[in-house]
C-alpha cells in the first residue's frame, strides 16, 4: 500500500496500535481502538496491511434485544466519512482478510466480523470476510446404505467428528455445478444425526446415520454442508447513508453473509462471495440481503457463488392494519424488526391489486407483538372511503429503494434464486446466471406467513443469461424467471420488460402469474423447450414479440 506525505495526517495505520497480520493472536481489540480514534479525531481512512488479521474479542451492544445480533469483533457506530481499506494483490483482489474465530460448534450464534450503525459516507475496500475455521465442508460421496452416507472430506476441508449437517447439497464434480434440490435445508438432518469420524479417506473420512439423507445422494457426488443456518449477519450495515463498497470478498459465512438494512444509497462494485479452496458453498443463508432499505443502488461486476438461500434479496415488509382509529389514523403491524418511518413518506395502500396513495403526517412506535411490531400513524388524506379487507396492506416509501441498478455481474451454484425482486424501479443488465435450484429472477412479494413485500413495478431485465435455473419452484414460480405473488389474487406485478434475453436449460423460460403490462421481447431460446407460460386467469396486457 503506497501512501503519499500528504495522506500521514488523515490516515490511521491499524500498525500504530498494535494490530499485527498473520498473528493468531486476537487483533480485534488493536483494530477496534484504530477505528474509535480516527472516528473520534475526524481521520479519512483506517490502513489495514495485507494478511490475515484473527478476531477473537468481541464487544456487545447493550441495546440490541436479540441475543445472538449483540455481538460484535469490530464496531462502528456514528462515523461520518470514513474509509476502512485494506491492501491488494497482485491481481487487485483483496489481500487484507479480516477472520473470525470461533470454537467450530455446531449452531452457534457468533459475532459479527463487521458491525457498522447509523454511519455516512463510509467506504469499505479491499477486506475479505472469512470464518475461522470455515463454516462449511464438503468432499465426495464414496459410500451409502438406506440409512446411512459416507464422505471422503476434501483435503484441507474441516472433517470435526460430531459436525453437524445443515443447508446441504450434492454437485457434480467434473463441472462444479450444483445438482437438484437441496438435501437439508436450516432444519439441518434428522434430529440428533451428525457427522462421526471413521477409519479411511486419509484420515478424513465422515459418517451421517441418515436415511433422509442416504436417498438423496448417489456415490461419486460432490456433497456440502454448514455447521449451522442461524438468522445472523457476518457483515451487518444499519441505518447508514452514501456507502461505497468495492473490493469485498467473502469466503466462508455463518449465516447471511452481508446485510444492509435500513439505508440510503449505496455505490457496490467487485462484490465477491466466493468459497476457496476445496469448499464448494460460501454461506448457509443469503449473500446480500437489501430490507427496508431506500434511496438510489448502483452495483455492477458482483459474483455470487454457493449461498442458500438466495444471491440478493430485495425486500421490506408489508404494514397491516391492526385498528382503524378513525378517517386518518391507523395501527399498523409488520413483521420482523423494527424499522422507522418518516413523516412525509408516501405510502401505497393496497386494497385487492388497487392503490391508494397517501402521505404520512406522522407516526410514532406502538410497541411490539406477535413477532413484529406496531406504529401509531396518522395520513395526510382520509381513508374511510377505501374499502379495507383483511388482505388489506401498505407499502412504505421510506422502506424501498427509489432505484435499483446491477450491472455485468453472475450468479452460480445457488440453492435459491439468484435475484429476489419485491420493489420498483429495478434495472438488471447483462448478468448470467447459472445452476441456481429456483428460478434465476424471482419477482413478486410473499405474503403467506411472512408478509414481504412490497410489490413489484417498472423492472427491466435486459441481456441476461439464464443456464439450468428453476427446476424447483419456488413461491408456486419455476423457470429462468418466475413473476409471480405467493398468497395474494390479483395483477400486483406491472410494468415488466425482459428482452434480448437467452435462456438455454430451463423448464420455462418466463413463468407469468399475478401481473399486468408484461413485454417480452427479443428473448432466444437455443435449446428450445417452453418459451413462455402466461397464467391467463391472473394476468392481461402479455406483449411477446420473437426474435426473427
Amino acid at each position: 500500500m503506497v501512501r503519499l506525505a500528504e495522506d500521514a495526517e488523515r490516515d490511521v495505520l491499524v500498525r500504530d496500535f498494535g494490530a499485527v497480520p498473520d498473528d493468531p493472536a486476537d487483533q480485534a481489540a488493536a483494530l477496534r481502538a484504530a477505528i474509535a480514534y480516527a472516528a473520534a479525531h475526524g481521520k479519512a481512512r483506517v490502513l489495514l496491511e495485507a494478511g490475515r488479521y484473527s478476531l477473537h474479542s468481541f464487544v456487545v451492544d447493550s441495546d440490541e434485544k436479540h441475543p445472538g445480533w449483540c455481538m460484535r469483533h469490530l464496531w462502528l457506530c456514528g462515523a461520518q466519512g470514513l474509509t476502512l481499506e485494506g491492501a491488494t494483490d497482485a491481481n487487485g483482489r483483496p489481500a487484507t482478510v479480516l477472520a473470525g474465530c470461533h470454537a467450530g460448534e455446531n449452531e452457534q450464534y457468533l459475532p459479527a466480523i463487521l458491525w457498522a450503525d447509523r454511519c455516512a459516507g463510509l467506504q469499505l475496500r479491499n477486506l475479505a470476510f472469512t470464518r475461522d475455521p470455515v463454516y462449511s465442508s464438503a468432499g465426495v460421496v464414496v459410500g451409502r446404505g438406506e440409512d446411512y452416507v459416507v464422505v471422503d472430506v476434501f483435503e484441507g476441508n474441516p472433517h470435526k467428528d460430531g459436525m453437524a449437517c445443515f443447508c446441504a447439497n450434492r454437485f457434480d464434480l467434473q463441472t462444479k455445478a450444483l445438482l437438484g434440490e437441496s438435501v437439508t435445508y436450516g432444519q439441518g438432518a434428522e434430529a440428533g444425526a451428525v457427522w462421526r469420524s471413521i477409519e479411511g479417506g486419509e484420515g478424513r473420512r465422515l459418517r451421517l446415520d441418515s436415511a433422509m439423507v442416504a436417498g438423496q445422494v448417489k456415490i461419486g457426488e460432490g456433497f456440502s454442508w454448514h455447521m449451522g443456518a442461524n438468522t445472523e449477519f457476518q457483515v451487518q450495515l444499519k441505518e447508514c447513508r452514501d456507502l461505497i463498497l468495492d473490493n469485498l470478498h467473502t469466503s466462508s459465512s455463518n449465516g447471511f453473509a452481508m446485510q444492509t438494512e435500513c439505508c440510503r444509497n449505496v455505490k457496490a462494485s467487485r462484490i465477491r462471495f466466493q468459497p476457496e479452496g476445496n469448499l464448494l458453498f460460501t454461506a448457509p443463508r443469503d449473500a446480500w440481503k437489501m430490507y427496508k432499505c431506500e434511496g438510489v443502488f448502483e452495483i455492477e461486476h458482483m459474483y455470487v457463488e454457493g449461498v442458500r438461500m438466495d444471491g440478493q434479496n430485495m425486500h421490506s415488509t408489508f404494514l397491516l392494519v391492526d385498528r382503524i382509529l378513525d378517517d386518518r389514523r391507523l395501527r399498523l403491524w409488520a413483521k420482523w424488526s423494527y424499522a422507522p418511518l418518516r413523516n412525509g413518506s408516501t405510502v401505497s395502500i393496497f386494497a385487492g391489486s388497487e392503490e391508494y396513495r397517501n402521505t404520512i403526517r406522522s407516526w410514532r412506535p406502538d410497541g411490539q407483538g406477535e413477532n413484529g411490531h406496531y406504529y401509531w400513524v396518522e395520513l395526510a388524506e382520509p381513508v374511510n372511503s377505501i374499502p379495507f379487507t383483511p388482505a388489506a396492506h401498505m407499502v412504505a416509501a421510506c422502506w424501498e429503494p427509489e432505484s435499483y441498478t446491477i450491472r455485468s455481474s453472475a450468479f452460480r451454484n445457488i440453492a435459491g434464486c439468484g435475484h429476489i425482486v419485491k420493489h420498483r424501479q429495478v434495472t438488471i443488465e447483462d448478468v448470467d446466471y447459472r445452476n441456481l435450484m429456483n428460478p434465476g429472477i424471482l419477482i413478486g412479494a410473499e405474503w403467506t406467513g411472512f408478509f414481504e413485500g412490497g410489490h413489484p413495478g417498472q423492472v427491466t431485465v435486459r441481456r441476461c443469461t439464464f443456464d439450468n435455473c428453476g427446476y424447483t419452484p419456488r413461491c408456486g414460480a419455476t423457470g429462468g424467471i418466475g413473476i409471480r405473488t405467493e398468497g395474494l389474487k390479483g395483477f400486483y406485478n406491472k410494468d415488466i420488460v425482459i428482452e434480448d434475453c437467452t435462456f438455454w436449460r430451463v423448464p420455462v423460460g418466463v413463468d407469468v402469474h399475478h401481473a399486468e403490462n408484461v413485454r417480452l421481447t427479443g428473448n432466444i431460446f437455443p435449446k428450445g423447450g417452453e418459451r413462455y407460460w402466461t397464467d391467463s386467469r391472473t394476468t392481461k396486457r402479455i406483449v411477446i414479440e420473437e426474435r426473427e
